[in-house]
């Protein structure tokens, strides 16, 4: 299918790209071609060998995204398929923990308590 005229979709056939998913220890990062680009609305359908994401007119969409040099480094160090592994769910993990350890009711203000001598008596 023709592209609409003056639009210039973010992909064309045969592009690299990457495709990104979940994975139990973080992302999958994957290398992938470009097999069909088609308008969608106010973005595109972007069919690859990985599957079929929606990008915007940049050519981001959830799972699919440009290669950039940056990338393309990292697969040449990397290779085709790695997974990039979460760093922050255990700190999140106890971050969590020590939220919901703390005793709220003790913190809430009690209008009929004195705060404090230098802020006088409480009204």
């Amino acid at each position: 299918m023709p592209y609409p005229p003056g639009v210039t979709a973010p992909f064309r056939v045969g592009m690299p790209a990457v495709w990104i998913s979940d994975h139990e220890d973080g992302m999958q990062v994957e290398r992938t071609a470009v097999i069909r680009v088609r308008p969608d609305g106010d973005g595109w359908l972007v069919d690859t060998l990985a599957g079929t994401e929606r990008v915007d007119a940049t050519g981001e969409g959830a799972r699919l995204v440009p290669l950039d040099p940056e990338m393309a480094s990292e697969f040449e160090e990397r290779g085709q398929s790695f997974v990039v592994r979460a760093t922050v769910d255990a700190e999140l993990d106890r971050d969590v923990e020590l939220f919901s350890q703390i005793d709220w009711q003790r913190y809430e203000h009690d209008p009929g308590r004195d705060v404090g001598r230098d802020q006088g008596p409480a009204r």
